[in-house]
Order: structure tokens, then C-alpha cells, then sequence
């Protein structure tokens, strides 16, 4: 693990995957002032696009649904709060590491489904608010 990083000491090795974390919650709170933003004005112009007809209703309420799973799987996923020096993984520093790095890697998979439901979502939210433009 060492040699991949090019890091020598062990407390280094811990350092950067805290950092890790870091960047990932920053990620996270960024997609989530998204979400907000996009409920927020759903709030305010959401009823004229779901009166336009049908299917901009249908694609606005698919939307916001998928926004707000989106909200909920950050919340559930990289948005916990877990202090790292908190976990007991053993006695050594490397099981600490490796437990660490398990973490990482499945709040960032966590992180990257929540992207694309996000996206899906905007998507939908999107075409509903052209569709009620349009004659």
C-alpha cells in the first residue's frame, strides 16, 4: 500500500485517507445545496409546470422523486459523521488503514449512485420545465 502512494510512514497513510473523507463530504454537501436549490424552486414555479399537462406533471414528480432519493442515499452514504479515529479495527494501524480504506471506498460508490440518480433526476426535472415552455 506504501509503495502505491509513495508514502513511507504509517501516520502519512492516515492522513491522506482522512483527506479522503474530507473531499468526498465537501463533494457531497455541494451536491446537496444542488438538491436543495432544485426543491426550492420546484417550490415556487413546480405547480405552473405540473398545470402545463400531463406528462411535464408526470416528469417534474419523477424528478423531484429521484432528487430527493438522491439527498437521502448522500445523507445515508458520505454524509455520515463518523469520527476515523473513533473505529477500533484491531490493534495494529494497518487493520485501522484497511478498514478506513474499506470505508472510503464504499461511501465513494455510495457518492458516485447518488450522482447518477441526481442526474437522472435533473434530467426529468429539466425536460418537464421545457415541456411546459413549449406550446
Amino acid at each position: 500500500m506504501r509503495q502505491v502512494l509513495g508514502i513511507d510512514r504509517k501516520e502519512a497513510l492516515l492522513d491522506r485517507v482522512i483527506d479522503n473523507f474530507n473531499v468526498l463530504q465537501a463533494r457531497s454537501a455541494m451536491l446537496l445545496s444542488l438538491v436543495t436549490l432544485c426543491l426550492t424552486i420546484s417550490g415556487f414555479s413546480g405547480h405552473r409546470i405540473a398545470a402545463s399537462g400531463t406528462v411535464p406533471a408526470l416528469l417534474l414528480a419523477f424528478g423531484l422523486a429521484l432528487v430527493v432519493l438522491s439527498a437521502v442515499l448522500l445523507m445515508l452514504g458520505p454524509l455520515q459523521l463518523r469520527w476515523a479515529t473513533r473505529r477500533r479495527c484491531g490493534e495494529s494501524l494497518d487493520e485501522l488503514l484497511e478498514a478506513l480504506i474499506h470505508l472510503r471506498n464504499l461511501r465513494t460508490r455510495r457518492y458516485h449512485i447518488a450522482v447518477m440518480i441526481l442526474i437522472l433526476g435533473l434530467s426529468a426535472y429539466v425536460a418537464s420545465v421545457v415541456l411546459s415552455i413549449v406550446p
